[in-house]
């Protein structure tokens, strides 16, 4: 069983830590703050990004608007930007 803090988990989502505070905060994101601090274990961040894939996959097929239009939109084009 696996913890992470906020930068872990930001970096496994490859997100500012802030997003995923925020996320915690409202409640999308599983976590529990204990001090000053946020703690979450991994696994739930993986469930996270898997339905998130998933659901985005899906949305993609149905020709359903995913986020992308703040890149550009068609012009986005993710092998163009590959990952480090």
């Amino acid at each position: 069983m696996t913890t992470l803090d906020l930068r872990g988990a930001a970096a496994l989502m490859k997100v500012n830590p802030r997003t995923v505070e925020a996320m915690a905060r409202d409640g999308r994101l599983p976590a529990a703050k204990i001090g000053r601090a946020y703690v979450l274990m991994e696994r739930d961040v993986l469930a996270f990004i898997e339905q998130q894939i998933s659901a985005q996959t899906v949305a993609r097929g149905e020709g359903k608007p995913t986020g992308s239009a703040r890149r550009g939109g068609a012009e986005y084009r993710a092998e163009a930007y590959p990952l480090r």
